[in-house]
Parts: C-alpha cells; structure tokens; sequence
C-alpha cells in the first residue's frame, strides 16, 4: 500500500511524524545553540571573576607596600569622577532648562500667530 492506496489514519500519521522530527531536529538544534551562549556567558564571567580579583590582589598589594601615590591617585580619581558628574548633572539641568524655555518660545509664538 503506497501512494493513494494507503488508508487516512496512516498519511496523517506519517505527516505527524515528519513533522515531529522536524521539531525534534530544530530543538536539537535550539539546545545547541543555547549550550554554546550558555558557555560563552560562563567563560565571560569567570574571565571578569578573575579580572577583579586580580585588580583586588594587586590594590591590596599597593595600599600594603605603601605606594605613595596610590592613595593619592586614588582620591584624585574620585574626585574626578565627582566633578564630572556634578557637570553632567548641570548639562542636564541646563538642557531641560533649554527646553522648557523653547516650547514656552513656540507656545508663545504659536498664540501670537492664533490672535493675529
């Protein structure tokens, strides 16, 4: 029985079964994919893991053997970091400063338009 011959119940049983194993196939594939990433992620974050511990080791290191411009640089570059973003904080101040006074400008203009 091939073909036409075959009866109903065994044409949609092949066709479930074709389409099972073209599922099963792209799963497959999904969980693969999905191993590779995961081992990717694991490797990124043992590699950052180490990185940090290595920067701590090395801190500490420095503040044992008293480098005297560690603490120094240190302070200097917190500091830095402070101002900057204190001036961050007044470009935003001053950019939504800016903005406000260009709708009120274009508000005030669009009224003048309306009333003349």
């Amino acid at each position: 029985m091939t073909g036409d011959d075959e009866p109903l119940d065994l044409k949609l049983a092949r066709k479930a079964f074709a389409e099972a194993e073209q599922l099963r196939k792209s799963a497959a594939a999904d969980l693969e994919a999905a191993k590779d990433e995961h081992a990717r992620t694991a490797r990124c974050l043992r590699d950052t893991q180490e990185l940090e511990k290595n920067l701590a080791r090395r801190e500490e290191a420095l503040r044992k053997a008293g480098e005297p411009d560690f603490v120094r640089r240190e302070q200097e570059a917190a500091k830095a970091l402070a101002d900057a973003k204190a001036l961050m904080a007044a470009y935003s101040n001053d950019k939504h400063a800016a903005a406000i006074y260009l709708r009120q400008c274009s508000e005030r203009e669009a009224a003048e338009r309306s009333a003349a």
